[in-house]
This record gives C-alpha cells, structure tokens and sequence, in this order.
C-alpha cells in the first residue's frame, strides 16, 4: 500500500484523511508500520469516524511489544473502541498474534491488559470464531457512574437510617439492567441549582455536561429527546413514551355568593323571576287594585305578598286568596326547596368546581394566565406563536415542583407549569385530595424519555436490547402504573369517606340567614315604631 500511495484512494501511514462521511463507519481496518504511527492514528481519530458499536482492526507490522500494546489499547478504551483486534508480529518470526482486551473483567475493572485472541499458523488463523465476542455482555461486578438528580417519580431518593436508597421508574429500569449485566451503580448528581443542564459544543452544564465530559456513563432523569442534545450526545431507544403538557388549575373556588346563586342557570333565575312576578301582579290586581272587587282586603301590599309566600299570622282566606296561596306554596316548595335545595348540596362541599375550562393555549391565554417552565423545557415551546412574551422561566431548577403544582392548585401562582405528564399524575396520586390540577386537553405533545450516553459510549446497544425486552413483556408499563393514580381526576375512588362540613362549605346560608334576621328585626323595630305613632 504504501509503494503505492498515488493511486490508492485512501493510504495510512503517521497521518489520517480529513473526515467527509456523514455517519459514522461500522468497520473499520487501520494498518501502519509500527506503534508510533498506529498510535497517531487513533489520536487523530474523534467519534465522528467510527460507530463504537462497529468492529474495528488494527494491522501492525511490527514484533509484540507488550508496553506499546499495553498504551495502544489504553488509548483504545479512552476512544471507547471495544470490539477490536490488534495483529502484530511474533517476536523474530513471521508469524503473527491477534490481541484484544476486556475493560471490565473480575478483580480487574478498567484495567487494560492484552490477551491472546489467536495465532497466525500455517497460512491460517486458528479460532476466528473467538474474534469480536461480546465482551460487555457481564461486567463482572465492576461499578459504572450514573448522573442523574431527584425527578419524581422517574428518580426519587429515600433515607432509611443511614442507608439512600433510590427509587423511581427510569431507576427501576437502570437497576434491573444492572442486575442483568451484573454491575453496581454509582450514583452522581449535578452541582448547584442546573438539573438538566444546556448543551453546547464546549462549557455544556448541568447533567448534560456531565455527560459529554465523560464524567459519568450515562445519565438519565426525565431527559427526553432534543435535537440539541442529540448533536453532541448519544440516545438510547426510549424507555418511557410520555407527553409534555401543562398542569392547570381547577375552576376558581365557589364563593359564598356563588354557592347560593350557582344551583340555577341564568335561564331558571329569569323564570323564577317571572313567576314571582306574575304572582305578584296577580295578589296586587285582586287586593290593592280597583278593577277588582273582593271581601279580602289587606292594608298593606308587601305585607299581604310575604303572608302568601312565607305564612304569617293574619285572618282568615277566601277563595281568590287561596288559590293564590296554593300557587305560590307549590312555587316556593317543589321549585326552590325541592330542586334548588337538591342542586345546592352539592356546592355546600364543594370547596372547588371539579374541572377546568383551561383545555387549549388560547383559553389559557383569555384567562391571562402564564406559563411557567423550565429554560430546557422552553425550547419545547419556542416555536409556538400562541406563547410567545407569555413563558416565565424558573431559574431555581432545585425547587420541589409539587410545591409549584399546589400553589397552581390553590390559585397561589398566576400561571400553568408545563412539565411531563407522569409528574403531573404523580401528584395527583399523593397530593389530589390536598390540591388537585389538571392536563390540558389539548395542550401537549409526545415527549419520548431515554437514557442518554457519551458519543463514544458502547453501552448503548447492550441497553437498548434489553429497554426493547422489558417494552415487549411489558414490563414498562407495570413499572409505570406504580407511580400514577388518576381516580381523582375521574372521581371514581374505590373506598370514598364522608367529608365533614366546614365553615367554607355552608358559610353562603349563614351569610343570608343572618341577613335575614337582621331584616326581620329592622322589621320588628319598624312596626313598633308605627304602632306607637299610631
């Protein structure tokens, strides 16, 4: 190759072509004369040249020197290159060996040492069949670092005594994992108040950082796909198939005044209204009026009207005046204590309306509500012209967003909160009867979660496999329903407890009682005032 190099489309020797593919090549054969160059080689390499999951061959034609292998194939693990074969010359022969190496080996975790894959005998390799065999497939006890931080519920942290455990449904994924290939994890976490980080080609933070510096193996924590996280990190296949929404409030509270008018529609109030008019009309043109002549006769109009609606002490009725007695008795006792009543009882416990009206972006908009975010969830969210100047982002990524969730809950904060809709069922499990919200209707979109690795990683064909056999056995789904509960959003509880009335529940007919009474009493005064005159 090398008595040839004009004409060859592509030659090695102490330096590589520049990079024109735009993939990265599944296989892979570098040959050169010594170590120096082969080493030159690989120092120029960057992931943008080989698939980690690929197969790679490097031809050496020089004698077996086990220092040079020994930094050969430490340069190899740094690249992350693990399925590989080294051939290099027996030591004054012409024969040749084939080494390979295992990073995670028992008692030997990332300590790299050649080993003897074949021998060149007789114008033939003798087990090619040993070449490229999974050597990820046990790890052999040996720990990996996994970055994540507390999301309920996909990474949660509970301290029992002086033991952390971790909890959650991406945990329980990376647990069994771990179990199957037998590793340990190492848990890290982000410093400071950055989760999830914003990615760059250089100065990336947070979790994503710590991705990309190599500083852990994989990361995960509701991370789910991005453009721009896939431009300098690498996806495993998506383990949860969710969707980005916004958690809104119920209805404001019923006020006191609301509770007693809100029974009727404004359609029944207007005929209610009538009907006491029409009754009313009537008692006046039978008793206090000159077109009609009648025995009864009452001194005066507003008392006459509240004997026939309410009862009171006065004289004997007549005809005229018991007909329209019985008609306002049937008015006032099947319509108002009947069916108003029966519609009331509901409100009395009712603290607040069950439901929302806030099921698209412009009515959430007509409602001058804000969205409230954090900055990597707003690039969701950039694009859509029904949000823009409406977006408030919430810096301090470190707060308990089932505070926020309440706060939306109880009317506290002036907005929505757009988070993935598996935490937003997570507290409606543990905190719906406290304070609940809703999902908008028709306000989200897919939101596909997965673990996240450095480009160079070669964990990510060995995980996909087995995310792709928990989903067929659905496995996944049985994970997930441990962290939701939806019964009341649905109102459909299993075991429902009577709920004891409070001042909130029946204030509106103290307020109108006690309003009442004090009329009564004006009343009461007014009459002897005029009885005195008298």
């Amino acid at each position: 190759m090398l008595e040839n190099r004009n004409w060859l489309l592509g030659t090695v020797s102490d330096r590589l072509l520049p990079y024109v593919n735009s993939y990265a090549v599944f296989y892979n054969v570098f040959l050169s004369n010594n170590y120096t160059s082969m080493r030159t080689i690989l120092q120029s390499l960057s992931y943008q040249y080989y698939d980690t999951s690929g197969r790679c061959l490097l031809v050496i034609d020089s004698p077996y020197n086990v220092q040079y292998l020994v930094q050969l194939m430490t340069h190899l693990w740094k690249l992350r290159i693990v399925n590989v074969v080294v051939i290099v010359r027996e030591v004054n022969e012409t024969n040749y060996r084939a080494y390979s190496y295992q990073p995670f080996r028992e008692g030997k975790c990332e300590l790299i040492e050649p080993m003897l894959l074949d021998q060149f005998h007789d114008g033939r390799w003798g087990k090619l069949s040993m070449w490229y065999r999974n050597s990820m497939k046990n790890f052999h006890g040996c720990t990996l670092k996994a970055g994540t931080f507390p999301a309920k519920p996909y990474s949660m942290v509970q301290r029992e005594g002086n033991v952390t455990k971790r909890f959650g449904m991406e945990v329980t994924i990376v647990k069994n994992i771990a179990q199957w290939f037998n590793f340990t994890i190492d848990y890290l976490s982000p410093a400071g108040k950055v989760k999830w980080g914003i990615i760059r080609a250089e100065n990336s933070t947070g979790l994503v950082g710590m991705i990309q510096r190599n500083e852990v193996d994989f990361g995960f924590g509701t991370v789910g796909l991005n453009v721009h996280r896939n431009k300098y990190l690498k996806m495993g296949s998506p383990s949860f198939l969710s969707q980005l929404n916004v958690a809104i409030p119920p209805d404001k509270p019923y006020s006191w005044w609301e509770k007693l008018y809100e029974p009727f529609s404004p359609a029944a109030w207007l005929c209610l209204v009538l009907c006491y008019s029409a009754f009313i009309l009537v008692t006046v043109i039978i008793f206090d009026s000159k077109l009609i002549t009648t025995v009864e006769h009452f001194p005066n109009p507003a008392y006459n009207l509240w004997e026939l609606l309410m009862g009171g002490p006065s004289v004997t009725y007549h005809r005229s005046s018991i007909r329209i007695f019985i008609t306002g008795f049937v008015l006032n006792a099947l319509i108002i204590r009947t069916m108003y009543q029966s519609a009331m009882f509901q409100r009395l416990q009712a603290t607040t309306r069950l439901g929302t009206k806030l099921n698209t972006f412009q009515e959430i908009n007509d409602a001058h509500l804000f969205y409230y975010m954090y900055i990597t969830t707003s690039l969701y969210y950039q694009d859509n012209p029904l949000l823009r100047g409406r977006i408030r982002i919430l810096q301090d990524e470190n707060q308990d967003w089932d505070e926020i969730m309440y706060a939306i809950s109880q009317h506290k904060l002036n907005g929505v909160f757009a988070i993935p809709l598996d935490i937003i069922e997570y507290y409606v499990k543990n905190y719906g009867q406290r304070g609940i919200v809703y999902v908008g209707k028709h306000t989200g979109f897919n939101y596909n979660l997965g673990i996240y690795y450095p480009k160079t990683s070669p964990l990510t064909e060995q995980f996909n496999t087995m995310i792709g056999r928990y989903q067929a056995a659905g496995l996944i789904h049985i994970w997930r329903e441990r962290f939701r509960d939806t019964r009341y959003w649905s109102g459909a509880k299993s075991h429902p407890e009577p709920i004891r009335l409070q001042w909130e529940h029946v204030s509106g007919a103290f307020y109108l009682w006690a309003f009442m009474l004090g009329l009564s009493v004006l009343t009461l005064f007014g009459e002897a005032i005029i009885h005195r005159k008298e």
